[in-house]
């Protein structure tokens, strides 16, 4: 289970940490997936004003699909 967690973490982590991302471009995205983040809540979680670990449940599992969604965009 604790692996699941952290590889969970890494996938959003990575989006989080690709400068090419944007908190606006992530936000609307997430949007058009029909699921709600605010740019805040990205801009928290990159600068470290608020962590994975305290974040949300249902935010980080959407942020997880947003990750695995855009890994697969890059593989193609």
């Amino acid at each position: 289970m604790e692996d699941k967690a952290d590889e969970i973490k890494k996938a959003i982590q990575k989006v989080l940490d690709d400068e090419s991302l944007t908190g606006w471009y992530i936000e609307k995205e997430l949007e058009k997936m029909g699921i709600k983040v605010s740019r805040t809540t990205i801009v928290n979680l990159r600068l470290n004003k608020s962590s994975l670990d305290k974040t949300y449940f249902g935010t980080v599992a959407k942020l997880y699909r947003f990750a695995q969604t855009h890994e697969n965009k890059n593989k193609e």
